[in-house]
């Protein structure tokens, strides 16, 4: 690997990294954070709130999860989105966290392979409310760094070339790194002081799991595994506040995350380089499509290729994905990933999620749903799909380019075809224009279980913008509850 990088002024030598965050927690005022790095968190906050009020009425293991937590009662401390209630913090936030990743339509740190949103959020939202009155300043500090938090866990283990292909590990690092994520987040709203937020990460790192075997698999409800890291950090930080000390070398300890779920091989220095002072949310993307990050590039240059060649459906007799060994993984088995049965083997699907794009267009949340699966035009193009195996069709772990590539075979024995080596389309470097994120919300809320008028709708899209200007970020959650 490469030399590492100089240690940040926040760490001293021999200290563990988590002490650096904890410090960068405390010290970091709203007016440190760059204008870039606010519009980011923002247009993060709006794109969660969209897709989790989508999920109200698409993804049934949601509404079951906040029949649980409504079940169990207590202390109603912070809202439940879109069904209403309230229950304890860090039950809120287990449902809400549910809600904003199971449409996996939400965000990417491509190059460092996590889902920041899906935790923060939930645990944000959940925490404002606990602790009353938390204004959009504050807010969007903590947002930011804990954004950050996660950013640079994952850019310390995928670096441009890194010595090992973790994905092959088994460990499923955007579940894992948001227990540390949330723990951030909820920490800085907390007010908790240095010590305390050093166990806050060490209460949270005692919880931390998460494995690749419901995305590898198949039948499980993949995007409710935001829910674990959102609710513990949101009790580690409760147990902190107390005075119950965590581990406090829970990063770079004997048995910290590095050592022990990456096997020491990680960079130190991409942990602290530039904390406090350089934000890594720049690097955060979107999603364009309701599925996962890997198909959205066949996804996105598979639509091109149709438009500008003006492909009909009617006209193809067939296609073909070069594909590589990990996108190979979203191929097979070829009965599951052509003919999906739930929402999740469909969005972890290559050849549904392209055969989409030629049978109707945009996939869009109805393709997902129960019914949608059942569509015999996207069937019958799926049916026609087949794959084969190129190594260089693959994910660049640490820099996010992608290659890939699509053949469409047409009558009379033409074809047209695509190869893609880039950035995918919702990456920072090619990304979403405002008017399609903003297009995309409303079409997400269109699915809320309690229908907004399209003036409510403007109004929170106005609120989030202005959030830096709110005196309590509850004025959002009282129009999403």
């Amino acid at each position: 690997m490469n030399d590492p990088l100089p240690k940040s002024a926040l760490q001293a030598q021999g200290d563990d990294a988590s002490l650096a965050f904890a410090r960068a927690l405390r010290s970091v005022r709203y007016e440190d954070i760059p204008s870039d790095a606010l519009a980011v968190a923002k247009a993060n906050i709006l794109d969660g709130i969209g897709v989790a009020l989508a999920a109200t009425t698409t993804t049934p293991a949601c509404r079951e999860m906040s029949e649980i937590a409504l079940d169990l009662g207590g202390k109603p401390e912070a809202s439940i989105l879109g069904y209403g209630g309230k229950v304890p913090a860090h039950m809120a936030a287990w449902v809400n966290a549910a809600l904003v990743h199971s449409l996996n339509f939400n965000d990417l740190f491509d190059a460092w392979w996590s889902h920041p949103g899906g935790t923060l959020l939930p645990v944000g939202l959940a925490s404002a409310e606990r602790s009353g009155k938390v204004s959009g300043k504050e807010f969007l500090t903590a947002y930011v760094l804990a954004l950050d938090v996660m950013a640079r866990l994952g850019r310390a283990v995928f670096p441009p070339t890194p010595s090992r292909d973790w994905a092959s590990y088994g460990w499923l690092p955007p579940q894992i790194f948001g227990y540390f994520g949330g723990a951030a987040l909820a920490g800085r709203l907390a007010g908790l002081n240095e010590k305390q937020q050093v166990s806050a990460f060490g209460l949270a790192y005692a919880q931390a799991a998460g494995t690749m075997e419901p995305l590898f698999g198949v039948g499980a409800d993949k995007g409710l595994y935001q829910s674990f890291p959102a609710q513990q950090s949101i009790l580690a930080v409760l147990m902190a506040a107390k005075g119950i000390a965590g581990a406090p070398r829970s990063l770079e300890g004997k048995a910290g995350l590095f050592p022990l779920f990456f096997r020491g091989e990680y960079d130190p220095g991409a942990l602290t380089e530039g904390l406090g002072t350089r934000f890594l949310s720049s690097e955060l993307g979107a999603y364009a499509y309701p599925c996962c990050g890997y198909t959205q590039v066949y996804v996105a240059e598979t639509l091109k290729l149709v438009r500008e060649n003006g492909v009909r459906p009617e006209d193809v007799e067939s296609v073909t994905l070069s594909v590589g060994p990990r996108a190979l993984n979203l191929c097979e088995p070829r009965e599951v990933r052509c003919s999906p049965s739930n929402m999740t083997e469909a969005q972890m699907s290559i050849p549904y999620t392209v055969a989409t794009a030629i049978a109707k267009g945009k996939p869009k949340i109805d393709h997902f749903t129960r019914e949608g699966l059942r569509d015999p035009a996207i069937l019958a193009m799926a049916a026609k799909v087949r794959w084969r195996t190129d190594p260089a069709c693959d994910k660049s772990y640490g820099t996010a380019e992608i290659q890939a590539g699509v053949e469409i075979g047409l009558r009379g024995g033409k074809s047209v075809q695509f190869r893609h080596n880039g950035y995918r389309y919702g990456h920072p470097r090619n990304p979403i224009p405002r008017a399609d994120q903003v297009e995309k919300f409303r079409d997400c809320m269109v699915y809320s279980v309690k229908p907004m008028p399209a003036a409510t709708v403007d109004g929170l899209i106005d609120a989030v913008d202005r959030l830096e200007q709110l005196d309590d970020v509850a004025q959002i959650v009282r129009m999403i509850a």
